[in-house]
């Protein structure tokens, strides 16, 4: 469920849909997406995969998070053609990056690197595209 690109993607639509399509209530409509949608770790994997394969000249690394680490940081660092990309990957639905989290976009945007909070390799890939344009 939700694991293919959807522009525009509109979280509150989506619970929507599966209360209209499975007679559910709200409760029990996220309570059956928080079961079905993939873990974070799933769009993290596909992001780097795509990523890799569109750029295969980049270098690409999630970023692991852990007791000694730096706080908020984007869970993917790519770096192309010497351009930093942070990419902060949330679960469709269910993820929302923490104030943490977006302090340290602003701040990596504001020292010239790009970063973003992204769930589908396309949206990642179009900020490296836009990038490069």
């Amino acid at each position: 469920m939700l694991e293919n690109y959807i522009e525009n993607f509109d979280p509150e639509k989506a619970i929507r849909e599966v209360m209209e399509k499975k007679g559910l209530n709200k409760t029990t409509a996220k309570a059956l997406m928080r079961k079905e949608i993939p873990e974070e770790g799933y769009f993290q994997k596909k992001i780097k995969e795509a990523v890799k394969k569109r750029y295969p000249s980049c270098y690409i690394v999630k970023i692991a998070q852990g007791a000694y680490s730096e706080g908020g940081i984007p869970d993917i660092m790519v770096i192309l053609e010497g351009h930093y990309f942070g990419f902060e990957v949330k679960r469709p639905v269910f993820g929302e990056p923490s104030e943490l989290q977006k302090k340290a976009i602003r701040k990596i945007n504001a020292a010239g690197g790009t970063a973003a909070v992204v769930i589908w390799p396309e949206e990642a890939i179009k900020i490296i595209e836009e990038w490069r344009d």
